[in-house]
């Protein structure tokens, strides 16, 4: 039975061989003369994406249930001692992600609360090195590890109307757990969010940990709903078996897990350790353990086998001490081969059908231009070998064939110069749809309708009216890819029927899951503001943090549209382009041969005899394709385990 940790381990595996077969593809691509400009796009593009593919999992859970040490537990056993701090009370006190950036040196980097005041989101400042601070780790030192990581309980007590403005106390709201002291002053935490870039050896292999505070600070932090949250791959939700499922959980898993995660979600019970009171048997105990997975299963919706009982705190002294009893008892396996059985052969898949995708367009495109050769050369072969004892007039009227031949492919050129104009014309209203500009304007009109008001309606109408004029966009840029598909898809018929291209169907693109992003952003605006009527100042503070987030999500949104439209445009004029190029120079090698023949610089046979030649080059080339092409799908093929492929 494989571990969580082994299954990364073979997926990591797995990447690096499917990048090597697919670099090796590339490269005799290069040495066959094959490649061109867009080829060379396609196989950087499935090298790229296979090294940035992330495994993130969010740990999101309210305060004392033990989510710290659940992660100690899963990731640092190894280190011999706890590495996040975990007591009793708060011990998160901003988001926390742990990775690995090979770019940058080993650290942790904190972002000052006050940062929280001005419009900008985490992911504006993620890059801007100097907002930060940024503390050194020694990777072979755990104690100083965990020293600098006990930096996230941090916090600083500052004055109400200050926490207000920082959006962390509502005076209105009674269960707010933020309230003054005696002199007027409320503890929030000194850092915003923080980032660990640590060589943990999952974390190379490119897991990414997300550790959350609670319910207050998830509401507090917009981008842990919009983004953080929702993007994770997996989300353990984790409850106390001491404290039940009491209503803040409930709320947080209603909220910010049970309507974006349909999948990838797994509920913890921890603390069982708890029920351990030495009176009860084994037996009695693991009855008691089923009743309160049954209890909670009900309460959360899901069924029991979805719930995993541990004991994190019993899980890392086992783990420390080499203690395979407790290990056992503590029930932590369980959870982790859940996480390596259902997390990564989802992720692999993913990542599959990305690579596969891409690699089969690639060798269809390398296998069509192959295919004109092979035929362009049988064709040549026939033509010649007609003119064995054949008088000059034959000859003549052949080469005036070809002649008419290449000219009328000229005249169809037209088309495809025509063509290219629409897609220049179109590429650019695309630009205009999904670009920098028109978002800009947007938001600028938004933010100055959320400003002009504390009311709800004011409020509500300018992320209303942000949303609603994105939307607009995409819908707008859907109809100009459509327009585009249907003009390719007649031009590669004309092209295929008329002069005998192998061209296929182009690549479609569809814009459904930047809509359904839309749906989410804004099914969440309302659920979070659709009650307030007058908004108070920790609420405004709240909704224009929100909006900003907001706003920053749309941006990424655009880039990421604008950037994958432009490649597509690219790759469904590749194919088009390419045969072509191919036919032309079929063409005149066709009435090169005959010319050459007619002025008696070439004997016939001679001719024939290089035609021969460069039909064998074709079919070896052909058969190498195949033979580089199978490494690829033997990798695409794999489910379980990798076989490293050594590089030539």
């Amino acid at each position: 039975m494989a571990t969580f940790g082994e299954r990364i381990a073979e997926y990591g595996a797995w990447r690096r061989a499917l990048s090597g077969a697919v670099q090796r593809y590339g490269d005799w691509l290069d040495d066959a003369g094959l490649s061109d400009a867009a080829s060379r796009a396609r196989i950087e593009r499935i090298v790229e994406r296979l090294a940035k593919e992330r495994i993130s999992i969010a740990f999101v859970a309210e305060f004392s249930r033990g989510k710290s040490e659940l992660i100690n537990a899963i990731f640092f056993a190894d280190r011999g001692q706890r590495i996040l701090p975990s007591a009793a009370g708060r011990t998160t006190m901003c988001p926390t992600e742990l990775m690995y950036d090979r770019s940058r040196p080993s650290s942790l980097r904190l972002l000052p609360i006050e940062t929280r005041l001005r419009d900008l989101t985490v992911s504006e400042l993620r890059e801007q090195d100097p907002e930060w601070r940024e503390i050194p780790i020694d990777p072979e030192d755990p104690a100083g590890l965990a020293a600098a990581l006990a930096s996230v309980r941090e916090t600083v007590a500052v004055d109400a109307a200050q926490a207000a403005l920082l959006g962390l106390h509502d005076e209105n709201d009674p269960d707010s757990a933020a309230r003054p002291d005696a002199q007027g002053r409320v503890e929030v935490p000194r850092w915003r969010h923080a980032i660990v870039n640590y060589p943990h050896p999952l974390l190379e292999l490119g897991l990414v940990v997300i550790d959350t505070p609670g319910l207050n600070a998830i509401g507090a932090e917009p981008e842990l709903t919009l983004k953080l949250i929702p993007g994770a791959d997996a989300v353990l939700f984790v409850l106390a078996a001491d404290a039940g499922v009491t209503r803040s959980d409930i709320e947080v898993w209603r909220e910010h897990i049970s309507a974006s995660h349909k999948s990838g979600r797994f509920v913890v019970l921890n603390k069982i350790d708890g029920l351990w009171d030495g009176l009860k048997d084994e037996v009695q105990l693991q009855i008691e353990i089923a009743r309160q997975v049954g209890s909670v299963a009900h309460t959360l919706g899901l069924p029991n086998d979805r719930i995993y009982p541990v004991s994190a705190q019993k899980a890392l002294v086992a783990r420390v001490n080499r203690d395979p009893l407790l290990l056992k008892r503590s029930r932590m396996s369980d959870l982790e081969y859940a996480l390596g059985r259902e997390l990564v052969p989802q992720q692999r898949a993913i990542a599959r059908e990305h690579a596969s995708r891409e690699f089969e367009a690639l060798h269809a495109q390398v296998g069509a231009t192959l295919g004109a050769r092979r035929r362009a050369a049988i064709e040549q072969l026939f033509e010649l070998g007609g003119l064995r004892g054949k008088n000059r007039g034959v000859m003549d009227h052949m080469a005036a064939r070809i002649r008419r031949e290449r000219d009328e492919f000229d005249r169809s050129l037209r088309q495809l110069q025509g063509l290219r104009a629409v897609l220049a014309r179109h590429s650019q209203t695309l630009g205009e749809a999904v670009g920098g500009e028109s978002l800009r304007r947007h938001v600028r009109q938004a933010r100055e309708a959320l400003r002009s008001s504390s009311f709800s309606t004011g409020l509500r109408s300018g992320m209303n009216a942000l949303i609603g004029a994105v939307r607009a966009d995409f819908e707008r840029a859907s109809q100009l890819v459509d327009e585009v598909a249907t003009l390719m898809s007649a031009m590669y018929r004309s092209f295929s029927a008329e002069h005998g291209l192998s061209l296929g169907n182009p690549a479609l693109y569809s814009m459904r899951r930047f809509h359904a992003e839309l749906d989410r952003i804004d099914q969440l605006q309302r659920r979070q503001f659709g009650a307030i009527t007058l908004a108070t100042t920790s609420q405004q503070v709240l909704m224009r943090r929100f909006f900003e987030s907001v706003a920053s999500r749309l941006r990424e949104l655009e880039e990421i549209a604008d950037r994958e439209i432009q490649a597509w445009l690219r790759t469904v004029m590749s194919p088009i382009e390419t045969q072509v190029r191919e036919h032309q120079a079929q063409l005149r090698q066709r009435l090169d041969a005959v010319r050459r023949v007619l002025e008696a610089n070439d004997s016939l046979e001679s001719r024939i005899h290089e035609i021969e030649r460069q039909r064998a080059e074709v079919e070896q080339r052909i058969a190498l394709a195949a033979e580089f092409a199978l490494q690829v799908r033997e990798l695409l093929a794999e489910t379980t385990g990798v076989a490293e492929v050594a590089a030539d």
